[in-house]
């Protein structure tokens, strides 16, 4: 029996024992635990903290990547704005170069039309002056020679002040030039050897001769009274003196002298300063097949 209580007594000891180490144990843990409690508060409490921290940094990051994002929007807009201006400038450049070519061919040009208005101009003041010579001759040749010609067919060459008895009447004679060829197609009155007169025109081609020995010859018919009143083998006529203007003269020196009388004045062939190559030249123009529009259109003939 009492070695029952013995160890019943040493069973509770020990269990006492148990219980006052897992007292001291536990009264451990709890300490333990508390301070993890207090130290996992305060950790709260910074980790708050840190959130808040990060938030404002996400805010501020997200600013700062707004206005990175608006500078590099503004960056790319000056560098399209930079490459615009310079395609522009590069544009106005070429604009520039090209504008400054065609300024120097406008000048070109310019300078050029200057000179040619220069020209034209003296030759204007020339034709004036010619012009003026001409009505001078013109007159001279209608007052004092009583000589005009109108163009046909043919060119009809008319005398005054061939007879001194009637310094009015007219004598004419009627030239064709066709082919290379002259040909008499009318005299009034008619006169002895035209043909040789023609054929020598033909072969010396001196119009401006032929033209002061026909108004010698009218002047030597007069003289010897033998003028016929038809035109004899000239019948051809076909003149048509309504449809052309007369034929004035130009280009020619009004230094003829008189050599027969006051009513007959006949221009030489040492006085005259007109180019007798040119003459005849001119008078083939007016005097081959229709010719009369040449006439109206240049009615200029040298005699």
């Amino acid at each position: 029996m009492e070695s029952t209580i013995s160890i019943c007594d040493a069973e509770i000891s020990l269990q006492t024992q148990k219980i006052n180490a897992f007292t001291a144990s536990f009264s451990e843990s709890l300490h333990s635990l508390l301070h993890t409690v207090q130290e996992t508060a305060r950790c709260q409490v910074q980790l708050d903290e840190a959130k808040a921290k990060l938030r404002d940094t996400e805010d501020d990051f997200v600013k700062a990547l707004a206005v990175k994002t608006r500078r590099e929007a503004k960056r790319m807009a000056l560098v399209d704005a930079i490459a615009s201006t310079k395609a522009r400038v590069e544009e106005l450049d070429a604009s520039f170069r090209e504008q400054r070519t065609k300024k120097q061919a406008y000048a070109a040009i310019i300078s050029q039309q200057s000179l040619d208005l220069t020209v034209s101009e003296g030759e204007l003041n020339e034709s004036v002056e010619q012009k003026d010579e001409t009505q001078e001759v013109i007159s001279w040749y209608n007052t004092v020679l009583g000589f005009h010609v109108k163009g046909g067919r043919g060119v009809k060459f008319t005398f005054k002040n061939i007879n001194m008895n009637n310094p009015h009447e007219e004598y004419f004679f009627t030239i064709l030039h066709g082919k290379d060829t002259y040909s008499l197609l009318s005299c009034e009155p008619s006169l002895g050897k035209t043909k040789e007169l023609i054929h020598e025109l033909n072969n010396t081609n001196d119009l401006f001769k032929f033209v002061r020995v026909m108004r010698k010859k009218f002047q030597e018919a007069v003289a010897q009274g033998s003028l016929v009143e038809t035109a004899g083998e000239h019948e051809e006529s076909a003149f048509n003196s309504t449809s052309a203007p007369v034929l004035s003269m130009s280009s020619v020196r009004s230094d003829f002298p008189g050599k027969e009388n006051e009513h007959q004045v006949e221009p030489t062939e040492g006085n005259t300063k007109v180019g007798k190559k040119h003459v005849n030249r001119r008078l083939k123009a007016v005097l081959s097949p229709g010719s009369a529009s040449s006439v109206r259109q240049s009615p200029r003939l040298k005699v």
